[in-house]
């Protein structure tokens, strides 16, 4: 965490943690209305918190680094992390407009200058010049089956930067994806954790890909599907 100039570390952990507890009162005031987790209030610090707190552990993310998450929904982890680390830049991709609305309300009443939010499909914007190959880290959660995430994500790093996800069972979702992180410039995908999956960029994504709205969900890269 990076505490503000002047700020003693003990008065810096304890505003982080109230701008946590404001994330999470209204995360789960907004939920009422719109489907923003599934996750009961009881787990919310170990599952939210504790989380993007490994993503983040796991990461290591240098100060100012540009961080990107795809398929944001209802802030975890993308917004918790730049809660969490205030020098990061997160930008926020969700197509959902009320989910976009409420990241939007959440990283103001959260105090996240540097958190930006595209209600954008993540196709789109992996072609968009502004964030193709502009991002040091991208992080989701269970947001698209791992070889749909390799296909959406890998493009909006640069070379030498990581994508890591939260999944179910990170070994059998790195043997999946291995074919989509090859096709769009990564490499092996790897098992970094029980529910945490690593891809590293090598090399610059073929300007194919990401395929258009839809067609990475619809028809997944593997060993089997066509790549183009």
């Amino acid at each position: 965490m990076t505490a503000a100039p002047g700020d003693r570390p003990g008065v810096a952990r304890t505003r982080v943690d109230e701008r946590l507890q404001r994330y999470l009162d209204e995360l789960y005031r907004w939920n009422r209305r719109v489907n923003l987790t599934a996750v009961p209030p009881e787990e919310a610090e170990t599952r939210h918190i504790g989380e993007a707190r490994g993503l983040l552990t796991q990461a290591a993310p240098p100060p100012g680094a540009r961080v990107v998450d795809v398929g944001a929904g209802g802030g975890v982890p993308g917004l918790v992390m730049a809660i969490l680390r205030p020098d990061l830049e997160v930008t926020l991709i969700d197509a959902d407009r009320r989910k976009a609305g409420f990241l939007l309300h959440a990283a103001a009443l959260c105090d996240c200058p540097r958190v930006v939010v595209l209600p954008r499909r993540a196709e789109d914007v992996g072609r968009d010049p502004d964030h193709r190959a502009a991002h040091d880290l991208a992080v989701s959660r269970a947001t698209a089956p791992a070889a749909v995430l390799c296909e959406l994500a890998l493009p909006l790093l640069r070379i030498g930067g990581r994508l890591l996800a939260l999944v179910g069972d990170a070994g059998a979702d790195a043997d999946v994806a291995a074919v989509a992180a090859a096709s769009c410039g990564g490499g092996i995908p790897a098992a970094v954790g029980p529910g945490m999956l690593s891809v590293t960029k090598l090399a610059a994504t073929p300007e194919r890909y990401p395929r258009p709205a839809g067609v990475p969900a619809r028809r997944p890269l593997g060993p089997s599907i066509p790549r183009a």
